[in-house]
């Protein structure tokens, strides 16, 4: 998907609206700017209660969310809006530099959609937010279509049982006047007197029966047998196939079929049996239109001719409502399968299962091939995570909250699937959920990625380490011959003016310069000497603890602060990469300390059990924000987290504004070090 598919051109007059969680503004300006370049309403909120206020309250179609924020973070904000009915519904996408799999399943479970990382790129962030907006959007238009048609396919049927009440009267009502009528004219025979009262309410009857007729809603003709021409209509009839009036002897009411073959096959009915019920029937009108009705007739007498009596439903709304309402879900169905997603419910109560075609693609099934249970999904999941699905339904039956979890299934086609399964009792009995109801999602995809990331960053930081070692070889490589060949260069030079200066002891001119000489290649010595015990020290060849005092004593000397170094235990014995990977987190530790903290004492307390190394650094300076720092990418911090990881240690900071800093350095005594 590019980016076109996120702009809001769709609907002008009414933009999407993105609501923007973050604390930092620094990380604002460029998630707002490009939105709204783009032509989204954006909102911001700098907290998680914010950012719930404003969900509420502006109903929102998408939301960037920060997962580490004050106050609550966004796992727990996320957690927040999907049980908020107002706001489960909005999808929520993560902004994190957290990139560890625990980070990425706890946002997952906690309802996110999907997650950028931080720094965002722009392109990516689109694109998420294109694909989101749009299934929201296909979403709420689906669920506003299906409500609609399903309202007016109740109204159409209440109105069709009305009908066929009114129907199934009228014919009770003919069938009564018909027999009144038959013994009416048994008694004409005996009396004529009685025959003329007969006439009297036969003619009552057929007049109360065509005012019936005329003035019923439902369309209805007369037409002969078997041409099929028209003897008598009403005027409902008249008015859906759109006739003129009193021409009856020019209309064929089977030459309106749009099918031939259903109009043969309802004539050889009424010829066997004499009448049919409710038979759709699609017609076409004289001016080409068409329409669907449902038809009841039977063969009675009209004019002492044979002849069939037509009553007519139209429901040609309702077959449209039925084709909008399978394109609806043809819509839906088409949305799942490309964001492989199937959804499906179970009704506890009355043991029904429904699944999406979806779903059955996902488990490896074929569709509708048999009734879906509880038992065809258990066996669709790996047998190893077979105990943890039924614990999950167990535990959602019994706190009626929603639940989610990743596992794999494995179908019928053989292929082995990772899904994220998500659920929710609907409210029921006080016992019992009435329904259970979720979706699943084919994340194989995702997960392959998320696995090539993992193996992408270990490969760097092997990287890393290997490139650090050979930084660490090249240095003491460079410090060895600066201090071997230049320092004896240097020496001799100097040796050379001390001779220099004897031979001119006559010339004080010359002596004068000779000194100055000899102080030039002193300090270039010095200079020597110093560029070489920072590019590798000395003291580090005879053990980490004169490592450290040449390090403490050289800091004090050239910060002018009080520096102290404390030993506790015996000294351990380092191999050359731990022991220098510990050097220089020190002396990165010193470096912040001498840049950032304006401290005024600084102690380095070195403490060796006989199973670990502790050292901790600490200062009596500003202090900082270590979570802040963090997020604000600090390059310094993380190398010294990295140096401490590669040699199996750790590495902590307790700091905070105007209280000081502590840098813990813990290293086990095994493999490269013992004490």
């Amino acid at each position: 998907m590019n980016e076109t598919s996120a702009s809001p051109d769709a609907d002008v007059s009414e933009p999407p609206t993105i609501l923007i969680v973050d604390d930092m503004p620094a990380n604002l300006g460029l998630v707002v700017d490009s939105l709204a370049d783009r032509g989204f309403r954006v909102l911001v909120a700098l907290d998680g209660v914010e950012a719930l206020e404003r969900a509420q309250f502006s109903q929102p179609d998408l939301i960037l969310l920060d997962v580490k924020m004050p106050g609550i973070d966004g796992f727990e904000t996320c957690r927040r809006l999907k049980m908020n009915e107002q706001t489960r519904d909005i999808s929520v996408i993560f902004m994190t530099s957290l990139t560890r799999i625990e980070d990425l399943i706890e946002g997952f479970a906690a309802g996110g959609a999907d997650y950028v990382t931080k720094p965002v790129r722009v392109d990516e962030m689109m694109a998420r937010i294109g694909t989101h907006l749009s299934l929201r959007a296909m979403h709420k238009q689906l669920v506003a279509q299906n409500r609609q048609l399903s309202n007016e396919v109740s109204v159409r049927q209440q109105a069709e049982a009305a009908l066929a009440r009114a129907r199934d009267e009228l014919e009770a009502r003919v069938a009564q006047r018909t027999a009144e009528l038959a013994r009416a004219n048994a008694s004409l025979r005996l009396e004529i007197e009685e025959r003329r009262r007969a006439e009297a309410r036969l003619l009552s009857s057929e007049a109360r029966f065509r005012n019936i007729v005329e003035t019923s809603p439902l369309p209805f003709c007369i037409t002969s047998m078997p041409d099929g021409t028209l003897l008598y209509m009403n005027e409902p009839f008249r008015k859906l196939f759109g006739l003129p009036l009193k021409a009856y002897a020019d209309i064929r009411v089977i030459d309106f079929y749009v099918d031939p073959a259903t109009r043969d096959r309802l004539v050889r009915q009424l010829r066997m049996l004499g009448a049919f019920r409710n038979t759709e029937v699609h017609f076409k009108r004289p001016d080409g239109s068409t329409f669907w009705a449902i038809l009841t007739a039977r063969v009675a007498s009209f004019d002492e001719a044979p002849a069939i009596y037509v009553g007519l439903n139209d429901v040609t709304a309702r077959k449209l409502a039925e084709g909008k309402l399978r394109a609806s879900e043809a819509s839906l169905a088409n949305a799942q399968r490309l964001a492989r997603l199937g959804d499906w419910e179970w009704d506890t109560t009355a043991g029904v299962i429904h699944w999406s075609d979806e779903m059955y693609r996902i488990l490896g099934l074929a569709p509708r091939l048999s009734r879906p249970t509880y038992r065809t999904f258990l066996a669709a999941v790996h047998r190893n995570d077979r105990p943890l699905v039924r614990r999950a339904v167990r535990a959602l039956l019994a706190e009626r909250r929603p639940y989610g979890l990743d596992c794999r299934v494995s179908g019928a086609d053989g292929v082995v699937r990772i899904v994220q399964f998500q659920a929710e009792a609907m409210p029921g009995a006080e016992t019992q959920p009435l329904k259970l109801v979720g979706t699943i999602q084919d994340i194989t995809e995702r997960k392959g990625i998320e696995h090539e990331l993992l193996e992408s960053r270990e490969q760097l930081r092997e990287l890393s380490a290997y490139m650090e070692a050979i930084r660490e070889e090249e240095r003491k490589r460079i410090a060895m011959e600066i201090h071997d060949e230049l320092g004896q260069l240097l020496t001799a030079l100097k040796m050379d003016v001390s001779l220099l200066k004897m031979r001119l002891a006559d010339d004080s001119g010359a002596a004068k310069k000779a000194d100055d000489m000899r102080e030039l290649v002193e300090k270039t010595i010095w200079m020597v000497r110093n560029v070489a015990s920072h590019l590798r020290p000395a003291a580090l060849n005879f053990g980490i603890v004169s490592a450290l005092e040449w390090l403490v004593e050289d800091f004090g000397r050239r910060k002018g602060l009080s520096c102290q170094l404390w030993i506790n235990g015996r000294e351990p014995v380092l191999e050359d990469a731990h022991a220098t990977a510990v050097f220089r987190i020190v002396q990165a530790s010193l470096t912040n300390v001498a840049r950032h903290a304006g401290a005024s004492r600084v102690d380095v307390t070195l403490t060796s059990t006989g199973t670990a190394l502790d050292l901790y650094v600490s200062d009596d300076g500003c202090g900082f924000d270590p979570a802040a720092a963090r997020k604000g990418y600090s390059y310094g911090l993380l190398g010294m987290s990295e140096r401490a990881r590669l040699i199996g240690g750790s590495l902590r900071i307790d700091s905070s504004p105007e209280t000081g800093t502590v840098v813990s350095i813990h290293v086990p005594l095994d493999g490269g070090a013992r004490s």
